[in-house]
């Protein structure tokens, strides 16, 4: 085989596997255009005040796979406007989740929570607590996975530095970048560990039926402890059947029937 049949042979393979991802690229982008058409839809009966009919066409778009906080605000504007604040929470607590400094959202998820009827009274948090709740809640996972890593590289990189250059000033500064690296390395971990902890193994959980009753156990039949009513936030301990244990802030604890509910 000459070297022009070669180049040719190549090109052809590179081709082939270019165009395989064709109809997956078509379909992607048909899909995209689809849930556009769908989000102007949505926007449309906004405007008109048919907030039901816009509610609808917003869950369908997130039912189709799209995560956005935008999306998300939407669709609890509609549901508040609806008179449904449960839904209404948990969508605002989704796109906080999404995009924590955006002002908007934290305004209309702080008016929707005021409303509810449960108040949950806990004693102030101390300096440290809040503190560490404002750092916590200020980036994305994604966010602290970018910034985890970058440090991540910067650490590596002062340590080869160091390793190359063993004596002198460089070295001493690359040592106390080195220590500086890690405790941020450290920091961001724990953070980002936490953030992974609330969503997937321990998340929380918001009330989207007007009352439900809390159950000493995952059964019907057992005694009522307390009632939760729409919009009450809670976090989720455990599932078992159709049942799930949750805990207050106030340290309240009992199981809810997973129909009443919706994982933030």
């Amino acid at each position: 085989m000459t070297k022009r049949n070669v180049y040719f042979h190549s090109f052809c393979i590179i081709l082939i596997f270019a165009l395989s991802f064709l109809p997956f690229s078509l379909r992607a982008q048909e899909e995209k255009i689809l849930a556009m058409e769908e989000f102007g839809s949505a926007n449309e009966y906004y405007r008109k005040e048919q907030y039901k009919q816009a509610a609808q066409k917003y869950l369908k778009i997130i039912q189709q796979g799209y995560q956005d906080p935008s999306l998300f605000y939407n669709l609890g504007n509609a549901y508040f406007k609806a008179g449904e604040l449960g839904r209404a929470i948990l969508f605002y607590q989704r796109a906080k989740q999404l995009l924590p400094r955006d002002i908007d959202i934290k305004k209309n998820l702080a008016y929707a929570e005021s409303l509810t009827i449960d108040k949950i009274d806990v004693d102030k948090p101390g300096f440290i607590s809040t503190l560490w709740e404002k750092i916590t809640s200020f980036l994305t996972i994604n966010e602290l996975t970018i910034l985890i890593t970058g440090i991540y590289f910067l650490l590596i990189l002062s340590s080869l530095l160091a390793i190359v250059k063993k004596r002198g000033p460089f070295r001493k500064i690359m040592i106390q970048l080195i220590i500086l690296f890690s405790t941020l390395f450290i920091l961001t971990g724990a953070i980002l560990l936490q953030g992974i902890y609330q969503i997937k193994i321990a998340p929380y959980g918001v009330v989207i039926s007007k009352v439900v009753e809390v159950k000493s156990g995952p059964e019907e039949n057992l005694a009522t402890l307390f009632s939760l009513h729409e919009g009450t936030t809670f976090l989720i301990q455990q599932k078992r059947g159709d049942w799930l244990q949750i805990i207050l802030k106030t340290g309240w604890s009992g199981w809810l029937p997973t129909g009443d509910i919706q994982k933030i």
